[in-house]
């Protein structure tokens, strides 16, 4: 295909800091047919973005921020309506980080009779006036795309008149940078960190999760499975990485559960796939999970995972295939679990060797480009 023959397809989000699902927008750029596509990346242009902004525009991937204060600030509507209008924009693939999100760019789309794909990254309903305005401007949207099956189900109930429109295409992980982080990871460098970074020996086992501090994750109940956990072996610590609005809360739990100690926060992390390496067992205990993008990464890091039956987690962890599933808000049943694959040493190489061929084969971002762009053209081509 020439390069006049590309289709130009506009990427927008009001988005206000770089997450999973902004990384999920990275990635699909990052991956789609150059030779097909031309992406234009729409976004506010703000501090905390700079760094996300930037990875596309190394991609060759040209980048217009809005001026905006905020996803209410109509200004969204007026300056995508300018770029519409002077742009050739073929389709307009809109990711909603926030089910309330994006409301400008789909009126400019409704106004202009722009072909529109929606991505729901975490669905939930919206009551009142707010959920009739996201009726009445999805309706034309040609595709919705669900990151999960579970997702799929919550949304065709939400717009049962949309459901033939929605698919599901699961997240994706670059698998090739992934491993390139761990290639000259040696054992004397794993040995290291975890002195440096946990404050622990090889003999002890580090229990990790990485997840926003937020009540949905469901990591109190983790904490409260640590005195049952500790027990059985003294030589444990929990590393909780990221931050949130529970982070005081989850510390004084701690505290009460006598474990302070033995638990590490350890705040906003880059440095993933080493922690990952450097730690025995994944944990991601949440009670409601849109998907779970960061068990992808366990996966790939040659880790066992315990992780709770809720959401889109079932579609990437098969119990007692490649890890462990419990019902969420059991601590009981979490130190049980995570015993069991320190107690089992071919359980758990099993799940490791099974975590890491279920990665690689279903979730490879490339493989998520691919059938977004069967998508694309499925639309592009009813258009023309």
């Amino acid at each position: 295909m020439n390069k006049s023959a590309k289709k130009t397809i506009l990427f927008y989000t009001d988005t206000h800091f770089y997450g999973g699902a902004e990384n999920q927008m990275y990635l699909l750029a990052k991956f789609l047919d150059k030779e097909k596509y031309n992406v234009i990346l729409v976004c506010s242009d703000f501090e905390k973005l700079k760094e996300w902004a930037s990875k596309f525009e190394a991609e060759g991937i040209e980048v217009i921020k809005l001026s905006v204060f905020h996803k209410h600030d109509p200004r969204h509507y007026f300056q995508l309506k300018e770029i519409v209008k002077n742009r050739k924009i073929d389709l307009m693939h809109i990711h909603m980080w926030n089910p309330a999100s994006c409301r400008y760019a789909l009126m400019v789309a409704n106004k202009y009779n722009i072909p529109t794909i929606v991505t729901e990254h975490d669905p939930f309903e919206l009551t009142g006036l707010k959920g009739y305005i996201k009726s009445r401007l999805v309706r034309n949207v040609k595709k919705i795309i669900s990151v999960s099956d579970a997702n799929r189900q919550a949304l065709s109930k939400l717009f049962p008149s949309l459901s033939s429109r929605i698919v599901t295409i699961h997240n994706g992980i670059d698998v090739t940078w992934f491993e390139s982080q761990l290639l000259s990871f040696s054992e004397g460098k794993i040995k290291e960190f975890r002195e440096k970074i946990f404050g622990v020996d090889n003999n002890y086992k580090v229990i990790l999760s990485v997840a926003e501090l937020h009540e949905r994750k469901g990591l109190k109940h983790l904490i409260k499975a640590m005195p049952t956990i500790l027990e059985t072996d003294e030589k444990i610590k929990l590393v909780l990485v990221g931050t949130g609005p529970a982070r005081n809360d989850l510390k004084q739990l701690a505290l009460k559960e006598g474990v302070i100690d033995d638990v590490l926060f350890l705040g906003f992390r880059k440095d993933i796939p080493h922690l990952m390496a450097s730690s025995n067992i994944f944990v991601l205990p949440s009670e409601k999970e849109a998907f779970g993008l960061v068990l992808l990464e366990a996966g790939i890091a040659g880790l066992p995972v315990v992780a709770s039956f809720v959401g889109g987690i079932p579609e990437i962890i098969e119990n007692n295939v490649n890890g462990i599933l419990i019902p969420p808000k059991i601590p009981g049943k979490l130190a049980k679990s995570i015993l069991e694959i320190f107690n089992n040493d071919f359980k758990r190489k099993s799940y490791i060797e099974e975590g890491y061929k279920h990665v690689k084969n279903k979730f490879d971002a490339k493989k998520m480009a691919e059938k977004t762009s069967v998508v694309y053209d499925e639309i592009l081509k009813s258009k023309s």
